[in-house]
């Protein structure tokens, strides 16, 4: 003859070491993340800005050069390049003065192969542009890379007049975003 007092005994127990300790951990944590909200697919955006202002005179004589990496993979969207030029100080200077090849912004962005995606050499104003690159079918997948050389002038005395440029270059990743987690991933 079976008992009907320990059957409820060995329930009472089994349920208790399902909610209490380690395993007790488990099922609370499954049902919290029931209630949280699912993840979903967001865009990451990282900014390479290179912006700069020549001081002096003296900044003709010698050339400015930058160099900047960031990796392109699969989750990669789209490339956007935003490009100003202002040559103030060399409009306002006697040409004889400083020649062809005395103010100039040369800027080229080249993919992990190695193939020039972008690319802008002037001297003179450039308003702001912007253009985007899509994948066509895919990017390169590795270190792209931006080069810049750039020569201009500018004055010390009241440093109102100077040549400058700004790169900026946005690169757009798809990424997963879970709640509650700041960083998408």
């Amino acid at each position: 003859m079976a008992r009907p007092g320990l059957g409820a005994i060995l329930l009472v127990v089994v349920l208790m070491a399902s909610t209490s300790g380690c395993m007790g951990l488990i099922a609370a944590r499954e049902a919290v993340e029931e209630l949280r909200e699912p993840a979903y697919e967001d865009l990451n955006n990282e900014k390479i800005t290179v912006v700069h202002s020549f001081q002096n005179i003296d900044d003709y004589l010698t050339e400015y050069t930058n160099r900047s990496t960031f990796t392109v993979d699969d989750q990669t969207n789209e490339i956007n390049v935003y490009f100003k030029v202002s040559f103030e100080a060399s409009r306002n200077l006697p040409s004889v003065l400083l020649g062809n090849e005395s103010h100039y912004v040369r800027a080229t962005l080249t993919d992990a192969e190695g193939n020039v995606q972008w690319e802008q050499d002037v001297s003179e104003d450039a308003s702001p542009l912007e253009e985007s690159l899509l994948p066509n079918p895919s990017f390169a997948h590795g270190e792209w890379e931006l080069d810049i050389q750039a020569r201009g002038g500018g004055e010390s005395t009241f440093g109102s007049i100077q040549d400058n440029f700004v790169i900026i270059v946005t690169i757009t990743n798809s990424c997963i975003q879970y709640p509650l987690v700041d960083e998408c991933y």
